[in-house]
């Protein structure tokens, strides 16, 4: 497939910087609004437990009810709106107001559910459920706020099951959890994605040329930070299946880019060839370049997106968690290997040359004009 000698690309260069920058300034307003909303900037975004520690509500209702379908969205249900009962929040309210003298909203008291999951089997099948704690710009140091609202659901679940369920010999229990991932997992992360993108930069350098490994490695932080913006703006929860996600797209995202840069070289060789000069046309050779390798960036993403997409569809809500940052961050690497990188690129390979040339004196450097002189 062959460019059209007048289309341009890479020198629409702002064009393309408009929708990174939207994304951005949505993601800034949104993370925010929920801060302020919250007086808490961790609610910005939506941290799970694995980050900011939460709760965990174990009911064993027994295989009876949690293998008919129909019997288990019904408890769940009713689990479901105790954890979020308006009427417990103001329990939890009166509670800090009295005991500790602190004022808490009613939406920060109420029980944010995270993740859903049975555990056993047979008379041992239990409803696991995670929700997450009160903010710590709430509660005291010991968590008795939380500690307090856990024996409150608690004693309320309880009590609807000995009135309804006397026979099942039903049992519920709660437990305060800590961040479980917290700082080790941030730290190996972006430890992790600062090591990659260190070694991606030596090898296109040395691959192709500095300027190549300088622009893949924009694009790469480019992809990250649209994912991270993306998860912010459509309120997906940070845990650790994020964190999968995140090094999922640092390894992948590269691809579409070497490609087009490795079509980049083979062109500047063919150019270099027949014009035998070291003054080539790299807008015009990058434009062709990128529509050489079009149909295989479309390809390679559409059957990646498929695989994902019915994951996110399919699967389940830990599932979705993985899956929706990782087709945030295919797009963002479709967009930044297609425009973001090949446009950089041209930037500072124009530049570089520019100055090689005039050193060599194959074109004058511009004089600046001064006071007095004759046009």
């Amino acid at each position: 497939m062959k460019m059209p000698k007048k289309a341009r690309i890479v020198e629409k260069h702002g064009i393309w910087a408009i929708a990174p920058v939207l994304i951005f300034l949505i993601a800034v307003i949104v993370f925010t609004s929920f801060a302020v909303k919250n007086k808490d900037m961790s609610k910005g975004m939506n941290i799970g437990i694995d980050f900011a520690g939460g709760s965990i509500l174990t009911v064993e209702l027994g295989s009876d009810i949690l293998n008919d379908s129909e019997k288990y969205n019904e408890h769940y249900d009713h689990i479901e709106s105790i954890l979020t009962s308006e009427d417990i929040a103001k329990q939890v309210v009166d509670f800090a107001k009295e005991e500790y003298g602190i004022d808490i909203p009613v939406s920060s008291a109420l029980a944010s559910i995270s993740y859903v999951q049975t555990s056993g089997n047979d008379t041992d099948m239990s409803l696991i459920i995670k929700y997450d704690n009160i903010s710590s710009a709430y509660d005291t140091k010991m968590n008795d706020i939380t500690t307090q609202r856990n024996k409150i659901l608690e004693n309320q679940i309880r009590d609807y099951y000995e009135t309804n369920y006397p026979d099942n010999g039903i049992t519920v229990s709660t437990s305060y959890i800590g961040a479980t991932a917290s700082a080790t997992l941030i730290k190996t992360a972006l430890g992790a994605v600062a090591i990659t993108m260190v070694l991606i930069l030596i090898y296109i350098m040395i691959r192709f040329e500095i300027w190549s490994g300088i622009a893949a490695v924009v694009a790469l932080i480019h992809d990250v930070a649209m994912m991270v913006f993306l998860v912010i703006i459509f309120r997906i929860q940070v845990n650790s299946a994020f964190i999968a996600a995140l090094i999922t797209i640092v390894s992948y995202s590269i691809n579409n880019t070497i490609v087009v840069f490795d079509r980049v070289r083979e062109n500047q060789k063919k150019e270099k060839s027949i014009a035998r000069s070291t003054m080539l046309d790299n807008n015009s050779i990058v434009n062709e370049s990128i529509m050489q390798t079009l149909v295989r960036s479309i390809n390679s993403t559409i059957t990646t997106m498929v695989a994902i997409t019915l994951f996110a569809i399919i699967g389940t809500a830990s599932v979705r968690e993985f899956a929706l940052p990782v087709i945030f961050g295919l797009l963002a690497g479709f967009y930044s290997s297609l425009v973001i990188a090949p446009s950089l690129y041209c930037l500072m390979k124009n530049t570089a040359d520019k100055r090689k040339a005039v050193k060599n004196n194959i074109i004058k450097k511009d004089k600046p004009k001064y006071a007095g002189a004759k046009n």
